[in-house]
């Protein structure tokens, strides 16, 4: 019962503002809902009673590029575009359409075309980097990020595929410069994961992946006040998101691993001040889940087969 009401939600609105505004009203709606079957039923409908409206055509063909039918929704989207000609919309989903086909060069037009209509338009010039990125032009692949960053800074795709083809240009500081950058925006999940990697490989260990219980978590690498055990603030965040993850799993057990240069008394404070912090700031958590030790043999890393020994390391280990 729940969900016929919700599916007539949208019916009812577009019959208060108008039926110009059906499609667009319905279309959303089923897109957000995900209903894509139906709005095929719906629009299909539609479209025999009038077959020449662009906006029928092209939300015809979003439900049917979403539901897998990539041929048939290039048809309609082709239609809606010669419709609606000044739409950057139509043709930017006639190129997605297109991409998804495997015919990139009409892919990459659409976009242009699509670029040509509104000279702003992100998500055309976003996936026309991607377009020329897969071709294997750098350059303009480079080119096209850096206008999507100038209209939207955190744009995820932007930011991680510059790092990409700084890697392939060979630039190292500017590569670490782009990770860091898509890290500091998007901390978690598998790109930032995939980030921290080709990161690690270059040396640097700013970020590093852990292995938290069944979790690979991405954190920051734990600083300390200059010749101090004291935790630095810039540190505290990567600390809670730590603390509140043995908050919930409550069956893991943590190892607090530190390890300082020619230092063995400032690596065992250390090792003991973040785990002070961790039960300071997070209390359901009993003290003795969390152990501390402390070495003065270098910890070594090794990425794609590359190894390296850190001179100052704080590594955490969890176990169920």
């Amino acid at each position: 019962m729940r969900l016929k009401i919700l599916l007539l939600i949208p019916i009812f609105f577009a019959l208060l503002i108008g039926c110009g505004a059906k499609q667009m009203v319905i279309g959303e709606f089923y897109l957000d809902m995900k209903k894509y079957e139906k709005g095929i039923e719906t629009f299909k409908k539609d479209l025999r009673d009038n077959p020449y409206n662009a906006s029928t055509n092209y939300y015809l063909g979003r439900f049917l590029l979403a539901d897998g039918h990539y041929q048939e929704a290039v048809k309609y989207f082709k239609s809606a575009t010669k419709l609606g000609m000044q739409n950057a919309d139509y043709n930017f989903w006639l190129g997605v359409a297109y991409g998804v086909s495997k015919q990139p060069h009409l892919e990459r037009k659409s976009y242009q075309t699509a670029l040509s209509i509104k000279k702003k338009h992100t998500q055309a010039l976003t996936y026309l980097g991607h377009n020329q990125l897969e071709s294997g032009e750098y350059q303009a692949a480079l080119k096209s990020y850096e206008k999507v960053l100038k209209l939207r800074p955190a744009n995820p795709s932007a930011l991680y595929n510059r790092g990409l083809i700084m890697k392939k240009f060979d630039r190292t500081p500017e590569e670490k410069k782009a990770w860091k950058e898509y890290l500091a925006s998007y901390p978690s999940g598998s790109m930032a994961r995939r980030a921290v990697n080709h990161l690690n490989v270059l040396g640097d260990f700013e970020y590093r992946n852990y292995i938290i219980g069944s979790r690979t978590v991405t954190l920051e690498t734990i600083q300390f006040e200059p010749f101090t055990a004291k935790v630095w603030k810039g540190s505290r965040p990567s600390l809670d998101l730590l603390g509140s993850i043995l908050t919930n799993a409550k069956k893991i057990t943590l190892q607090i691993v530190a390890y300082q240069k020619n230092n063995k008394p400032l690596a065992e404070s250390r090792a003991k001040s973040i785990k002070k912090y961790l039960l300071k700031h997070f209390s359901k958590i009993s003290p003795n889940r969390i152990m501390v030790s402390w070495f003065d043999v270098p910890e070594k890393i090794t990425v794609n087969k590359k190894t390296f020994k850190l001179e100052e390391s704080i590594n955490f280990f969890a176990t169920r």
